[in-house]
C-alpha cells in the first residue's frame, strides 16, 4: 500500500471514530419502539434509560420519548453513574418536545416496587466526577400505583381517590386501579443524591405520591439546582439535601420557581416531619426562592438542623425571599426551640436570624387562587385531617383485679383513626399546576 493509500485509509478511519464519539455523545431512547441492541441513535432508538446511561459517554445527552421508564426489564431503579443530560417530553419519533403532552413517566408497578433497592431511590444518582454536570429535565416520577393503600378503605374522605397509605412494609391494595393485593411501600426517594461529586440540575419535573421524601440525599458537588418543578403528595418532605463530597468544600442548593403542596407527616398520627423544604447541614448553603409552599402537616420550611459548631453553623448561609406560603398547619417555618420546635409565620421572617435574607415572601389563606386547578375533594380532606385514639379499659376484667392486687397498671386496648393520610392524588391532575401562579411556583415549560 502506497503513501496515499495509507493517508486516505487513516482519515475514513478518523471518520468512523468521530461518527461512533458523536453517536455515544446523543442517544435516543423510547419504551414504544426501542430495542435494546440497537445503536441509540433517532432512528433506533434504545429500549431504557438505564441502557441509555450505560453506553452513553461522559457528558452525553439521552432524549427520551413518551412512555413509562424504571429500569432495564422494568424492574428496581435506574442508576445514574456517569454525568448525562436526561431530556424527556419527546413525540415517538423525536420531531417535537412538549414535557406535558408526550409525557416521559417514571411510574413503577407493585412488581417493580417491590424489586426496588432497599436503599436509594427509584432514580439514583451516583457519579464521583467533579466539574460535571448532571442534568435530569421533563421527568414525571409518580409511585402512586406501586403505593400500599388501606384494604378496608379506612381514611378516605367522599371524593378522594384512594384509601390512606398504609404505613412503610404493611400490605395493602395497589396498582392503577387498586385490585392488586399484597402491595407492600417501599422506603425509597424518587431521586436519590448518594454524595454524587457533580453538579445537579433538576428542572421541568414532577414528583407525586411519593412514600418517603422526592428529593434527598448528600451532595458532593458544587452546586445543585432544583427548579421549575411540582411536588404533590409527599410524605416527609419534598427535598432534603444535605453536604457531603470534601469537608472544606462549601456547596450551594438553589431550591427555585417550585410548587410544593400536600407534604405529609412521616407517620399517620400528623405528629412528626411533614415540610416542604428543609435546610439540611455539611457546609451547604440554601437559597430559596419564588416557589410555593404550602399545606404542609408541620412547616412549609424547616430550619431545625444546625451544625454542632456554633462558629461553622452562623457561617452557613440560608435564604428565605418571595416565596408565597399557603395554608401550612403549623407554621411557615420551624426553629430550634420551644420545646417541639418554634413555629414561625412568614409576617416574623424578618426577624429570624438563621435567614440571611427574607425579603418579599407572602402568605396567601384563599385556596380560590387555585380554582379549577387544584383537586377539591383532596384539598378539603386535608385541610380537615385529624388523628384520633381512644383508649379503653375495664376495671372490673379479672386480669385487670389481679393486676390492681399486686400494684401493677391496669390493661386496655387503645384504637386509632385518621381521616386521610397520605391518599393518593391523581396525577395527570397534579401537571395543571405548572404555569398556575406567574412569578411563583413552577411556571409553564418552555420546551
Amino acid at each position: 500500500m502506497n503513501r496515499k493509500s495509507i493517508f486516505r485509509a487513516l482519515a475514513v478511519v478518523s471518520v468512523m471514530l468521530a461518527a461512533s464519539l458523536s453517536a455515544q455523545a446523543q442517544l435516543y431512547v423510547s419504551s414504544q419502539t426501542g430495542n435494546n441492541s440497537n445503536d441509540g441513535s433517532k432512528g433506533a432508538p434504545l429500549k431504557n434509560i438505564q441502557k441509555a446511561i450505560d453506553v452513553a459517554s461522559d457528558n452525553a445527552t439521552i432524549y427520551v420519548a413518551e412512555g413509562n421508564y424504571y429500569g432495564t426489564l422494568n424492574k428496581g431503579n435506574i442508576n445514574v453513574t456517569k454525568p448525562v443530560k436526561i431530556m424527556g417530553g419527546y413525540k415517538t419519533d423525536f420531531s417535537e418536545r412538549d414535557v406535558l403532552k408526550y409525557l416521559t413517566m417514571v411510574q413503577p408497578t407493585p412488581e417493580a416496587n417491590g424489586t426496588t433497592e432497599a436503599t436509594g431511590g427509584t432514580m439514583t444518582l451516583k457519579i464521583n466526577t467533579p466539574n460535571t454536570e448532571v442534568v435530569i429535565d421533563g421527568l414525571i416520577f409518580d409511585r402512586g400505583n406501586s403505593i400500599s393503600y388501606n384494604a378496608k378503605g379506612d381514611g378516605k374522605p367522599a371524593g378522594v381517590a384512594s384509601p390512606m397509605m398504609n404505613p412503610i412494609g404493611a400490605a395493602g391494595i395497589g396498582g392503577p386501579e387498586l385490585t392488586t393485593t399484597n402491595v407492600l411501600t417501599k422506603q425509597t426517594s424518587m431521586i436519590y443524591l448518594n454524595n454524587s461529586r457533580c453538579d445537579i440540575t433538576i428542572r421541568n419535573c414532577a414528583f407525586i405520591n411519593g412514600p418517603n421524601y422526592a428529593i434527598n440525599g448528600m451532595f458532593g458537588g458544587k452546586k445543585a439546582t432544583i427548579t421549575n418543578n411540582i411536588f404533590i403528595n409527599i410524605v416527609m418532605a419534598a427535598c432534603e439535601i444535605s453536604g457531603g463530597g470534601m469537608a472544606n468544600e462549601t456547596k450551594e442548593v438553589h431550591f427555585t420557581y417550585n410548587t410544593v403542596l400536600f407534604s405529609w407527616a412521616r407517620t399517620r398520627d400528623l405528629g412528626d416531619m411533614g415540610y416542604g423544604y428543609r435546610y439540611m447541614t455539611g457546609n451547604i448553603n440554601h437559597y430559596v426562592s419564588n416557589n410555593i409552599i404550602g399545606l404542609s402537616t408541620f412547616a412549609g420550611i424547616d430550619r431545625t438542623r444546625s451544625e454542632s459548631d456554633k462558629t461553622k453553623d452562623a457561617a452557613r448561609i440560608t435564604t428565605a425571599e418571595n416565596n408565597i406560603f399557603f395554608l401550612n398547619k403549623q407554621g411557615d417555618l420551624t426553629l430550634p426551640g420551644g420545646g417541639m420546635f418554634m413555629r414561625v409565620n412568614v409576617e416574623d421572617f424578618a426577624d429570624v436570624d438563621q435567614l440571611a435574607k427574607s425579603g418579599g415572601n407572602k402568605s396567601m389563606a384563599d385556596p380560590k387562587v387555585f380554582k379549577g386547578i387544584i383537586n377539591e375533594p383532596y384539598l378539603n380532606g386535608f385541610l380537615s385531617a385529624s388523628y384520633k385514639e381512644t383508649a379503653t379499659s375495664d376495671p372490673n376484667a379479672p386480669e385487670n383485679k389481679f393486676r390492681q392486687a399486686m400494684g401493677m397498671n391496669q390493661t386496655g386496648t387503645i384504637q386509632s383513626s385518621v381521616s386521610m393520610y397520605a391518599n393518593r392524588y391523581p396525577w395527570k391532575e397534579a401537571l395543571k399546576f405548572f404555569g398556575a401562579m406567574n412569578g411563583y411556583g413552577a411556571q409553564k415549560i418552555k420546551n
